[in-house]
This record gives C-alpha cells, structure tokens and sequence, in this order.
C-alpha cells in the first residue's frame, strides 16, 4: 500500500542541479513530482530530476506563468503542490500536508502558508517581506496559472484554508545568483508591461528606482535589517532601473518619417 499523499509537486528547472539534488529527495512524501526543464538550460539538472525519480518534460521558457501552467497539465495526482528549487517546506508544513490523505473530508480547494525568506544567507524580516503569505497547494482540477511572464499567480475556485507550518525561501544564495535574476526580472518585468501596453518616459527612468529604494529601506524598514537589507534595497533598485530603461529604449519608433 502507498502511504505517499495524493500530492503531485509542481516544479521548474534549469540551472538547478545541486538544488534539485537536496530537494527532491525532500519531496518523497508526494507520490510524484512533476519536473518542467527548461532545455536551454544545464542537462546535468534534467538528469538529477530524472535518477531521482521525477518525472521531466522540456520545454522552452515562455514566461513563469505559462511554463507553470503546462506543468500543471502534466500533474495526476488530486492535489498539487507548487514549489521551487530553492524552497522547502518545515516539518511542520509537510505533517499538515497529511490532513490531505486522512479520514476527515477536506472542504478547501487550497491552502495558503507562511514564508520566510532568506537573502544571502540571512532571513530577511522587513523590506516589504515581512508577514508574507502564499497558496502553494491545491486541488489540481480548480486551479490555473495566468500568462504572466514574472510574478505569476495560480488562481484557484473555491475556499482557502490555512496550513500550519513555514515555506523556507533561501533565495539568492550567491553574488552571480543576485545578479542574474536581478537581469532576468528586470527583463521579464519589461516585457510585462508592455504585453500589457505600457510605456516609460525619462521621468520614469529617473524617479521610479529611488522611489523602490525609499520604500522598501524606509517605509517598510529595510534599514532594520541592517547591510543585508541596504544591499537588498540597493538590488531592487537597480531593477526597477533596468526595467524601466528597457522599456524606455525598447518604446514604438515606428511612427512614418516626416518629407525629406
């Protein structure tokens, strides 16, 4: 008899071997995980995800919220857990996870946790981080990512319960992790807005970075997390810089010329 939980685990990959390797492994509570491997990416990781008994599919990164989406597709199990590579769940949150397989009738469609992030080693308990809740688990056939391509949300049709226990985010474990994702969502985010149809002057290039800096370090009290949070706010500027500049650069040129 299986005494796995009818969990299907929702993950994307593609420079993650190492983190693969300590996560799945994490994850044999679940009766499956379902891997998304982006094949522009490291086959080293398609293949840890494999030997460790994941089941991948690759599939070119079109934006966060599609590739999930096509990942949620690939899930057979009644209920889904969403998770990234460089996320685990507390002991706490995996016993809570068990209600799912018990006697008792679970009424919620999905299940809302805490997380805590960490940044460069250190928890990070301000900057706009603080008292941060997320819906992480679901039931498979009442849920659906939207086409965001950063910051994607899973939309789910019915209650939301709460799940004791902590997601643990140890994001940006590295200098060269910080600033390729510091890139990529700069990147990402432009596309965003102008999937949506927006547009960026030289005032928002100007004004918008140190506006992120003062809220996240003042507002929502980064300086209290002390050098990590400076660097941290200084980080999020810089993207709030490249984003907008991109979406400047990048604005429709493509208006006639004039008579010569």
């Amino acid at each position: 008899m299986d005494a796995r939980l009818p969990v299907s685990v929702l993950l994307l990959a593609r420079d993650e071997t190492q983190r693969i390797e300590a996560l799945i492994p994490a994850l044999s509570f679940a009766r499956e995980v379902v891997v998304v491997w982006d094949p522009r990416g490291s086959v080293e990781t398609r293949g840890a995800a494999e030997r460790l008994g994941a089941r991948v599919f690759a599939h070119e990164f079109e934006g966060f919220g599609a590739q999930r989406q096509l990942a949620l597709a690939q899930c057979r199990e009644p209920w889904v857990l969403w998770i990234d590579a460089d996320e685990r769940l507390d002991g706490t949150a995996v016993t809570a996870l068990g209600r799912l397989a018990g006697p008792a009738a679970v009424k919620e469609a999905g299940f809302a946790l805490d997380r805590r992030t960490h940044f460069l080693g250190r928890r990070i308990r301000f900057c706009g981080w603080r008292g941060e809740t997320v819906v992480r688990v679901f039931r498979r056939e009442c849920a659906r990512f939207d086409d965001a391509p950063v910051h994607e949300r899973v939309f789910v049709e019915g209650s939301i319960g709460r799940l004791a226990g902590v997601l643990e985010h140890h994001s940006y474990a590295g200098w060269d992790d910080c600033v390729g994702k510091l890139v990529r969502y700069a990147h990402a985010g432009a596309r965003k807005a102008r999937q949506a149809g927006r547009s960026a002057g030289p005032l928002d290039v100007l004004l918008r970075p140190p506006l992120r800096f003062v809220r996240m370090y003042v507002l929502q009290l980064g300086f209290l997390d002390g050098f990590h949070g400076l660097l941290l706010c200084a980080l999020a500027t810089a993207q709030v810089f490249l984003k907008y500049g991109e979406l400047w650069a990048s604005r429709d040129d493509r208006t006639p010329p004039g008579p010569r």
